[in-house]
């Protein structure tokens, strides 16, 4: 991996991405140039790409509620076990999932580049109607620093990272 590999021509050497991606800033920009972060502004994301072409990412809002379960209780909810917890604590521990998988989007698969973009292909995600669509953003790499920006008819989202391996 050549560590500083920048854009040349508007094309990016895939070596210059291969690595890991801690995000510094997330927004969203609509139509009218408001900003707004859907994951609030501290939110906790990394991203990784391969030399082999496979790329994972996660993020999470930073300040979402515990579950208030041992992780032994979690793992038999997991695996459908019948739980042996009070059917209160069962009920406030599955409104505190449903939370906080609101704040939580992961995913993984191999990717590509193209010109000056990245285009992911999704193979695993926490969001069924993820799995099996590309998802291309534009790419900006200068020294240890990402930027990923995708667009949608009424917004862009602008990712903003900095490369930790």
């Amino acid at each position: 991996m050549t560590q500083g590999t920048e854009m040349t021509d508007s094309t990016v050497a895939k070596d210059a991405i291969v690595g890991t991606w801690k995000l510094v800033e997330m927004k969203c920009v609509d139509e009218q140039g408001n900003i707004s972060y859907p994951f609030g502004k501290d939110p906790v994301s990394y991203i990784i790409y391969t030399e082999e072409g496979h790329m994972s990412f996660s993020i999470i809002m930073s300040n979402r509620l515990k579950m208030g379960l041992l992780v032994e209780e979690i793992m038999d909810m997991g695996y459908g076990r019948k739980p042996k917890i009070n059917i209160f604590k069962y009920l406030k521990a599955g409104v505190r999932y449903l939370q906080a998988v609101q704040k939580y989007v992961g995913y993984m698969g191999k990717y590509e580049i193209k010109d000056n973009k990245v285009i992911q292909h999704i193979e695993i995600s926490v969001i069924p109607d993820l799995i099996g669509i590309d998802m291309e953003r534009t790419l900006e790499i200068s020294g240890d620093i990402l930027v990923l920006t995708g667009s949608y008819p009424q917004y862009r989202v602008d990712s903003t990272l900095k490369r930790v391996s």
